[in-house]
């Protein structure tokens, strides 16, 4: 391999269909599914340096410059992101350059930091290595990385990230994944209502409540887990039944509206919008309490859908599907271009 090496590494967003916070709750199941709101990273390693440059392009704007031998001390602003994969994976003293940007609405519930982390760590290792890392050593890495951060995300981010397409997600020791379909098969309106919230502090929140034996925590650990394997059985049916998908999914949102009391005036006008209009169903997605919400639309609803919306303070994306891939790799050097198969079984 060349002394310089470079890498590039895509990964999508999520959303959840069923299950937030079981995960750090009771270890328990999700129903994920990626979108192809892509983050990027690309990576240079340079034995011959001894900095590392951080540069997250839009919608963060910022870089910065490392001393190598510093990378164990984090900045405490959103380039901690790539700085704490280059501090796991760099070989001692080594110097890169790591360059992200993203898709995805930044801190609003589709597991942006997952996914840069994510994107970092696969674009690191493939640069060190000169191959595409396996998934379940990847998603360990990025999750180690996200840890050493102190942002919050759980095992529901990126594996729901890493490996792409409709997922169930155990976040059981080890944590595992298993494929429901490809996609959904149905568009998906992701709604952003621009208000934002810092993840790690909502979940010291929440996690402060359920230790408390707060009845409405307690309620939502208990009704979250029957509705998730509903999810299941409904979209590994031979046939979709999207109204039927997507009264689960609004009674997922209303269990994180009456139980973890998670949901904002707006999430709940978007939903209540997109259901008056046609969608199937709609919810919020990710830890609440501002960020993302989604609708699936039937084809001819979604004018209906964008119009009752058009009347509201928010940002809207038609996607036409889910996305089936998950962490994608090209080694820039060689040219060499691959991609981890999306059933390797995560350790």
């Amino acid at each position: 391999m060349p002394e310089t090496s470079t890498a590039r590494a895509t990964v999508p967003a999520r959303i959840c269909l069923a299950g937030e916070s079981l995960d750090w709750m009771i270890g328990g199941p999700s129903v994920v599914a990626a979108i192809g709101l892509q983050t990027e990273v690309t990576a240079t390693i340079d034995p011959h340096s001894r900095s590392v440059e951080l540069i997250a392009k839009h919608p963060v704007n910022a870089q910065r410059r490392t001393a190598a031998h510093r990378l164990g001390r984090l900045g405490g602003d959103k380039l901690d992101y790539l700085q704490a994969c280059a501090f796991q994976i760099l070989s001692a003293g080594s110097g890169a350059r790591l360059v992200s940007q993203t898709a995805a609405p930044v801190g609003a519930g589709v597991s942006s930091s997952a996914a840069v982390t994510l994107a970092a760590s696969a674009a690191l290792l493939t640069a060190a290595e000169g191959a595409v890392p396996d998934l379940p050593r990847l998603v360990g890495l990025a999750h180690s990385a996200e840890s050493l951060v102190g942002s919050g995300a759980g095992w529901m981010d990126f594996l729901a990230c890493a490996y792409g397409g409709l997922r169930r997600v155990e976040a059981s020791t080890p944590p595992a994944t298993h494929l429901l379909a490809p996609t959904l098969g149905i568009q998906v309106v992701v709604i952003d209502t621009l208000q934002r919230r810092a993840t790690a502090r909502v979940l010291v929140s929440k996690r402060d409540r359920l230790a408390a034996g707060e009845h409405r925590m307690l309620a939502y650990r208990d009704l979250a887990p029957p509705l998730v394997e509903e999810m299941t059985a409904a979209v590994k049916a031979p046939v979709i039944d999207y109204a039927y998908l997507g009264g689960l999914i609004s009674r997922g949102h209303q269990l994180l509206t009456d139980y973890m009391g998670c949901s904002t005036p707006l999430i709940d006008r978007c939903v209540t919008a997109s259901l008056e209009a046609g969608a199937h169903g709609a919810k919020l997605t990710g830890s609440g309490h501002g960020g993302c919400l989604f609708a699936l639309v039937p084809t001819d609803r979604v004018p209906a859908v964008l119009s009752a919306l058009d009347t509201l303070p928010v940002r809207y994306l038609v996607l036409d599907d889910t996305e089936s891939r998950g962490v994608e790799c090209t080694l820039l050097t060689d040219k060499l271009r691959t991609k981890p198969s999306c059933e390797t079984s995560p350790a």
